[in-house]
């Protein structure tokens, strides 16, 4: 019979690796294609149009782990909790979640 160890798995959520890239987010700078302006993007965000010209800007998304891991739901749900990240962010978070990916 497999045992899990449940404080075990709690000290592994609170010291999450993936955790960090979530609450403080990497700033990306990307060119617009349509008239070159700089379009800022988090790390999360997949998204943006330009303040310029208004394009709709995608870019790919950076290997996260809220598209492998199988708490990603409940982690989105607590920082959102806790104020760690806004109903905005978490709400990106789930669509990034959600996608169907190779690595799940």
């Amino acid at each position: 019979m497999l045992r899990i160890n449940y404080w075990g798995l709690i000290a592994l959520f609170k010291h999450c690796p993936g955790l960090d890239d979530l609450i403080r987010p990497e700033i990306i700078i990307v060119k617009c294609p349509n008239c070159g302006e700089e379009v800022e993007f988090f790390g999360y965000e997949l998204e943006q149009k330009c303040p310029n010209c208004g394009t709709l800007i995608r870019r790919k998304a950076k290997p996260s782990c809220v598209t492998w891991c199988n708490y990603a739901d409940k982690c989105i749900d607590d920082l959102e909790a806790k104020g760690l990240i806004s109903k905005e962010t978490a709400a990106e978070l789930r669509k990034i979640a959600k996608k169907p990916s190779l690595t799940r």
